[in-house]
């Protein structure tokens, strides 16, 4: 048995115990749950900062890991990154192209990526000591536009693409070490688990797939 098969057989015995916990927890309905409790007062939300700068639509925005900093990604083909107290902007990004769909905030903070439609995931270094941050990395691979992109650390970023797949990248060789596959669909976002091991896509197939990142199949998938 290869490792590979070991992961899948692992795979197929951890469904079967999460299976086999929700028959022996579903003991009541959310139905029932809510009753019981009482009624929250109405949320009341407020604006607290209103950032300016971009001069068309805004795509796609990510926090940074310290909740102060964060980047915007704008199809008037500028990648912004504010300081969310000041709401000064702190780098001003020209892209190469201004279709673009998706922006993240590596958790160092020391760089950003974006991508959409010219298939391509571009990373920047926040960290230059040259006055302008270009371009340190372009990943080129998925036939499809990039839907979006999430950091793992500074050297392996995730993505999703119109391809139906998903990549996971190593940013130093520019070559995806992994490509996950199963989608139908166009792949229109994912989200990555706090520990980093798993992640989740969505998809224009209604479906929703959890998967490992060692793994190439989907531990599970759900349809909406």
């Amino acid at each position: 048995m290869t490792e590979l098969d070991a992961y899948r057989q692992e795979a197929e015995t951890l469904k079967s115990q999460i299976r086999d916990a929700k028959k022996r927890a579903a003991d009541t309905t959310l139905g029932e749950v809510t009753a019981r409790e009482d009624s929250l007062s109405r949320i009341q939300l407020r604006v607290r900062r209103t950032l300016r700068g971009h001069l068309a639509k805004i795509y796609a925005m990510h926090w940074a890991s310290d909740s102060r900093f964060l980047v915007s990604a704008s199809q008037d083909g500028k990648l912004i990154v504010w300081d969310a107290y000041t709401t000064n902007k702190i780098h001003a990004i020209p892209l190469r192209s201004s279709w673009v769909m998706t922006c993240a905030y590596a958790p160092s903070g020391s760089f950003v990526a974006c991508g959409g439609l010219d298939n391509i995931c571009s990373i920047y270094s926040l960290k230059t000591r040259e006055g302008n941050v270009k371009v340190s990395r372009e990943l080129a691979g998925h036939t499809g536009y990039l839907s979006c992109c999430r950091f793992l650390d500074d050297n392996q970023i995730i993505t999703s693409s119109g391809d139906m797949t998903c990549s996971l990248w190593d940013i130093e060789t520019g070559q995806p070490n992994t490509q996950f596959t199963g989608h139908t669909g166009d792949v229109m976002s994912l989200s990555l688990s706090p520990d980093k091991r798993t992640f989740v896509s969505g998809a224009c197939d209604a479906s929703a797939k959890v998967r490992n990142m060692k793994l190439f199949s989907s531990l599970f998938s759900a349809t909406c």
